[in-house]
């Protein structure tokens, strides 16, 4: 006669309600740090996406101001006037203009760079140069978003080629000089990127 477990042995493998309530209770906060850790590196992951986003277009866009900033004109019937959120001078670019072909030649043209505080953004607007009363409008483009703060900065020439930069200064009104250098601070959240941008033509006007 073969010998049949008995029901103490039977017993000995089944779980318990206790037991299964205590795996539950294990297996619901281990999923739970999981979803937490996953969560916070998605958060992690998005915050350094954007971070990259704005700093490779802060790059484009000080590359785009540093072209423009060498090619600037000291015209004193349109000169260079600059603030701390803002400059406008005249210089050489592409404006793209309605009916025109894509591959439109270089011309003058009235362009700004500007802090748009309703968007939160850099931008450059450009025009051609009107001599009359007919004045196209501007074309703007947004470089850089959700800028907080931008501050300019214009160092003025030295007096002789001896001398060092007079200093500088929140703002540019001299209508018949432009300054040496112009420097760039753009503050995108707890980030700040500085360039610095040479006039070529500094130092010629009277």
């Amino acid at each position: 006669m073969g010998n049949r477990p008995s029901r103490t042995n039977r017993g000995q493998h089944a779980f318990t309600l206790i037991e299964l309530l205590v795996v539950t209770a294990i297996l619901g906060v281990v999923v739970g740090a999981v979803g937490a850790c996953l969560a916070g590196g998605i958060r992690v992951w998005d915050v350094a996406r954007r971070f990259n986003q704005h700093e490779a277009d802060a790059l484009m866009g000080f590359q785009i101001m540093r072209r423009d900033m060498g090619q600037v004109l000291p015209f004193e019937s349109a000169p260079l006037e600059g603030t701390t959120d803002g400059l406008r001078f005249t210089g050489v670019g592409v404006v793209p203009v309605a009916g025109e072909s894509d591959d439109a030649l270089p011309r003058l043209a009235i362009i700004r760079y500007f802090l748009d505080y309703e968007r939160q953004a850099w931008c450059r607007a450009i025009a051609p140069l009107g001599w009359g009363e007919a004045q196209s409008p501007e074309v703007v483009e947004v470089l850089v978003s959700d800028v907080d703060r931008v501050a300019l900065r214009y160092g003025a020439a030295p007096e002789d080629d001896a001398g060092s930069a007079t200093g500088w200064s929140d703002s540019w009104e001299n209508p018949t000089n432009l300054p040496a250098v112009v420097e760039a601070e753009l503050s995108v959240g707890d980030t700040s990127m500085t360039q610095w941008f040479i006039v070529p033509l500094a130092g010629g006007g009277g």
